[in-house]
């Protein structure tokens, strides 16, 4: 398959109820390519002969994830199981009275530059706002603009991903995964907001609060309008891909408390 860069469909099933572990994260480590699973944990990658040395790891949170070398990805068996792992509680803290309540990001949109996701190959694909922790913190909102004019993304499916700084690598957290649904009849003048269920603490630390996209979509557009030198948003181009700092920030905001 790799030498003819063929198509590469599998399975993702938990290896203890054998069901569908839907959105697991696909990937050739460390390269721009890769999707995640759909609802039935079925998932397809079509891999170019020159990746023929990497590696592709199927994970999700939850789980223990699985690398196989694509020089031997013809002896993966149609259906990949995942053992299960040690999920991370969010403790329970109660708040201090003086508290600040802040803003990660960018809550205003405008500009000239145009950040635009690819609709064909956007699942998988992550925009990060990165996040300093003094002390303590407590997500409550997650909200993102973009433009309206001519034919916006109508439903998306996202995950909200949050990566802790270990050494001079970003960790992704095992939370238990957070999900929502995007409708652009929610839109406000371009804004969507997402209030978080329930508030998540973060310890004291360096983390990106990633928007992660679920499916692809085709004929409908996702983009944002930005300027230079206004912040840093963090961009992954695939699942298991690198991060990427881009030279200006995308309108993506996260609003939490914070005690310092």
């Amino acid at each position: 398959m790799a030498s003819t860069n063929t198509g590469y469909s599998r399975t993702v099933l938990s290896e203890s109820t054998r069901e569908p572990i839907i959105y697991a994260s696909v990937g050739v480590i460390n390269r721009n390519l890769g999707t995640v699973a759909d609802t039935l944990g079925n998932f397809s990658l079509k891999i170019p002969v020159e990746f023929i040395n990497d590696s592709i790891r199927i994970s999700s949170i939850g789980y223990i994830a699985k690398t196989f070398a694509v020089k031997d990805i013809k002896n993966i068996p149609d259906t990949i199981y995942l053992a299960d792992d040690v999920m991370m509680l969010n403790e329970i803290v109660v708040k201090p009275q003086r508290i600040k309540h802040k803003t990660a990001g960018r809550k205003g949109a405008g500009g000239f530059l145009y950040i635009e996701v690819e609709g064909d190959k956007a699942a998988g694909q992550g925009l990060a706002t990165p996040l300093n922790v003094k002390e303590r913190a407590w997500l409550k909102e997650l909200g993102f603009t973009i433009l309206t004019g001519d034919r916006p993304l109508s439903k998306m499916k996202f995950r909200v991903n949050i990566y802790r700084k270990e050494d001079k690598d970003y960790i992704l957290q095992n939370f238990n995964p957070l999900y929502f649904d995007y409708d652009k009849s929610q839109l406000d003048n371009g804004l969507f907001i997402f209030k978080f269920p329930e508030e998540i603490m973060l310890d004291a630390g360096n983390y990106y609060v990633e928007l992660e996209f679920l499916e692809n979509f085709a004929n409908e557009f996702f983009i944002m309008k930005s300027k230079p030198m206004t912040g840093r948003t963090r961009y992954r181009y695939a699942s298991q891909s690198d991060w990427e700092t881009l030279p200006f920030g995308a309108p993506i905001y996260i609003e939490y408390d914070s005690v310092e």
